[in-house]
């Protein structure tokens, strides 16, 4: 029920963001007004074209600092639109790194301190006796300086019982090699961890992170084309995709209503006939 409740909760924010993202687009953003400048830029190019071809010297000079003012115009109006960009993205990673914090699938993650053997290779080891989730387990290995992550990288293996999914994030930061002793175990029985961090850096600790079998994932009814992509294992995967589908359905909603005539009547006709002709109400016909 947890992950059902933070499932429905990230697509919740998803639509949010894309509801607060098309409004801020919508409210501070002026497509006429670069639209427009487009067609002035247009217009001065087509009549450059035609000043050269007769040979106006005087007119081309006229146009050719006719368009350096359009040019610097439309540089001053992008970065208008570019501010509430900054805003938007400012959000998205603000929502990213608070779906992050909340994701429970990390609540129960196991975090081990590798010991280093003199030649580079960091080990640990845990045993599985007693734990009751079966399945892929994903073992992490986090080079860190200073207590921050340096570099980072997974592999993963299966705990009693047979394993399809095979996804994996990829490495991350400074190059990092992991792996474990097998590729499958069994109740009782005790995994080794291995990870050899880049030559080029000596972190200060190494530490092994086994997410115990509890994954966040969504089941799509449908595989999405192209990408071939039936099943979103990340939370931040999700949320772009809830998002992306959001801002489709809005950008369509608000086309149809711009496209809806002001009285409210399909096609453009009026209520009184097919005629077309406007009846004020209470007029004797």
């Amino acid at each position: 029920m947890i992950f059902e409740n933070f499932t429905v909760l990230v697509a919740v924010l998803a639509i949010a963001y894309a509801c607060i993202s098309r409004y801020l687009q919508n409210r501070f953003i002026d497509r006429s007004q670069m639209e427009g400048i487009q067609a002035e830029s247009k217009r001065l190019s087509d009549e450059m074209k035609k000043a050269q071809e007769r040979k106006d010297e005087a007119r081309v000079k006229e146009l050719m600092d006719e368009q350096m003012a359009v040019l610097s115009k439309m540089n001053g109006v992008m970065m208008n639109q570019f501010k509430p960009m900054i805003i938007i993205l400012g959000i998205f990673f603000i929502l990213m790194w608070g779906v992050g914090v909340i994701d429970p699938s990390t609540k129960d993650d196991i975090y081990i301190n590798m010991t280093e053997n003199g030649h580079g290779i960091y080990t640990a080891t845990y045993n599985l006796s007693g734990n009751p989730n079966t399945g892929k387990w994903v073992f992490t290995g986090e080079s860190m300086q200073e207590g921050a992550v340096i570099g980072s990288n997974e592999t993963w293996f299966a705990y009693d019982a047979q394993v399809n999914d095979t996804y994996l994030d990829p490495a991350k930061g400074d190059p990092i090699i992991v792996s474990t002793d097998k590729e499958a175990y069994g109740p009782g029985d005790t995994v080794t961890l291995y990870a050899q961090p880049s030559n080029q850096t000596t972190p200060d600790r190494v530490v092994a992170v086994l997410n115990n079998g509890t994954s966040f994932y969504v089941d799509l009814p449908i595989t999405i084309p192209l990408l071939n992509v039936q099943r979103i294992e990340q939370p931040y995967w999700w949320f772009v995709l809830v998002s992306f589908i959001s801002s489709i359905v809005l950008m369509a909603g608000m086309s149809l209503m711009k496209k809806k005539p002001a009285d409210g009547t399909a096609g453009g006709k009026w209520a009184g006939g097919e005629t077309g002709e406007k009846r004020v109400i209470g007029e004797k016909v």
